[in-house]
């Protein structure tokens, strides 16, 4: 059965993580699983609490440096026995595949996921354990992706998790799964975003969980101290990255206040800046807060998306 990351205390009562660092905020009522101000601040000063936070945190005052992660659900539905460490299959997820949970929603799963996964970040994956690979307690507990589709099909109808979209469906972070609560429905891949990449000025797109982990473990290190001229004659630290595409890696230019990094595949490496910001994969940490107060069309068409999957 999955673990439950939203639990009810005793006193009826929603909270988020186990033993001391349990948060009560409040009664498991419908109007608390709705997208209002209230809630969405309640949920946030329940972030601001976590000490899996400070980790997420802006370590820079680089334009290209942001703490904010939203969840992102995706618009086809897995396949029976997919399972969602297979999901996505591109290292940045295509335009209009996967939509935005609500900002209650998101941040709900977000502090769940402090409270109890922080340490583990990755999201599901697929180990192949072999004879002469060893695996220490924190790696253990980080394998998510082991397929125990056929003990998920046993206990559907008992799991639990972090209940989204006015509680109709819940999530389970362990599988990063969305599920229906009170029917039997189609299971979504479930997705956090926490960098992000765009092409050519187009819109910011979450990377793959497992990739984004990998430039967050550069980015700590601050990797960009490390730059050095690449073959091409660029002045950039590359990063090599295990991803869906052969020859993936980050290059990464800039000081503290205005680093910036670049997705890029292959082996030929951009020969100066001017071709890395036209025609490379610009990165970026953090959710970009939109420049306008009005919704753009694609958030237009995300929310009717939503409203279809809620009903």
């Amino acid at each position: 059965m999955a673990k439950n990351s939203i639990s009810e205390s005793s006193s009826g009562g929603c909270s988020y993580g186990i033993g001391e660092e349990e948060t009560i905020i409040g009664p498991p009522d419908p109007e608390m699983l709705k997208n209002t101000p209230s809630n969405i601040a309640r949920l946030e000063d329940v972030i601001d609490q976590c000490k899996g936070r400070h980790k997420y945190l802006a370590q820079t005052t680089s334009p290209s440096d942001g703490e904010d992660v939203r969840w992102y659900f995706c618009k086809i539905p897995l396949r029976i026995n997919e399972v969602a460490a297979s999901v996505p299959r591109t290292d940045i997820v295509g335009k209009s595949e996967y939509f935005r949970f609500s900002m209650r929603d998101s941040l709900a799963l977000e502090a769940s996921f402090l409270q109890e996964f922080a340490e583990c970040s990755e999201g599901p994956r697929v180990h192949h354990v072999g004879a002469e690979t060893k695996m220490n307690g924190q790696q253990q507990a980080c394998s998510y992706g082991v397929d125990h589709s056929a003990e998920l099909d046993a206990a559907d109808e008992e799991r639990i998790g972090v209940p989204v979209k006015g509680g109709l469906y819940e999530v389970d972070l362990v599988t990063r799964q969305c599920f229906p609560v009170y029917w039997t429905g189609e299971n979504r891949r479930v997705l956090r975003g926490h960098w992000f990449g765009r092409k050519s000025g187009l819109d910011w797109l979450p990377v793959r969980e497992d990739v984004a982990e990998q430039l967050e473990f550069a980015y700590r290190g601050q990797v960009w101290h490390q730059r050095r001229f690449q073959p091409s004659g660029l002045y950039a630290a590359r990063v090599d990255l295990q991803g869906s595409s052969p020859g993936l890696h980050a290059l990464f230019i800039g000081e503290d206040d205005n680093w910036e990094a670049w997705l890029n595949f292959g082996t030929a490496g951009f020969s100066n800046v001017i071709s890395l910001r036209g025609n490379g994969i610009q990165l970026r940490r953090g959710c970009a807060s939109p420049g306008s107060l009005k919704p753009t069309q694609d958030e237009i068409r995300q929310q009717k998306a939503c409203t279809v999957f809620s009903h």
